[in-house]
């Protein structure tokens, strides 16, 4: 019985010699990206220093030695944290609408430009921030601009992760809720979030990557 289930010998060489074809497929990929890896650390290696991560450009020429990039370190901290103090709040609010309350045609309206949204290019919502925030409204060149433009990116992706994850939680949850008396918005702060709440974490830590 053994004798019979076992791979024949054609068989066992054809699967070591795809899977070593494979694997020397996958070597092959990733042999750039190692190139790549190593030709940056031993170039940065030599350059990263104390003083390069805690001092700024300011005063530095183009073609002047030393400065830092602790501005730059800073400012996309400021950037990513304004983006998603924007982001997250009205992405959660959104996605909590058009699962809890939205059966109307406003609802799929918002769901379809949330899809929409999350093919965008990042260089669209630049061009828009362009266009409306510094030529049409007449503001100069900020971060906050900047974090306007990560927000139309981290918007859609806080949506649509937060809506699959609160249609995840179970109705009975929801159910029980209603029978002990609770309202709506009450049941959905204190029963369906919570519940929800790490795949919501997942999603934000997704959107700001």
């Amino acid at each position: 019985m053994t004798t019979l289930n076992r791979p024949s010998l054609r068989r066992r060489a054809t699967d070591r010699l795809a899977a070593a074809g494979f694997l020397l497929a996958l070597l092959l990929t990733l042999l750039p990206l190692g190139f790549v890896i190593g030709y940056v650390a031993e170039r940065g290696a030599t350059r990263l220093s104390a003083h390069c991560l805690t001092s700024s450009m300011a005063g530095v020429g183009p073609l002047d030695a030393g400065g830092g990039i602790v501005k730059a370190i800073v400012g996309t901290l400021e950037q990513v944290l304004v983006a998603s103090l924007i982001a997250v709040p009205l992405g959660l609010l959104v996605a909590i609408y058009i699962t809890e309350y939205g059966g109307s045609w406003f609802a799929t309206a918002v769901r379809f430009l949330v899809d929409v949204m999350t093919g965008i290019p990042s260089i669209v919502a630049g061009l828009f921030i362009l266009a409306f925030w510094l030529i049409e409204l007449g503001h100069g060149f900020s971060g906050l601009a900047g974090a306007f433009a990560l927000s139309i990116l981290e918007l859609p992706i806080v949506v649509r992760t937060s809506e699959q994850m609160i249609q995840l939680v179970p109705h009975g949850l929801r159910e029980a809720s209603y029978a002990l008396g609770v309202p709506k918005w009450r049941t959905v702060l204190r029963v369906v979030l919570p519940t929800a709440s790490t795949g919501i974490v997942t999603g934000v830590m997704l959107a700001v990557d």
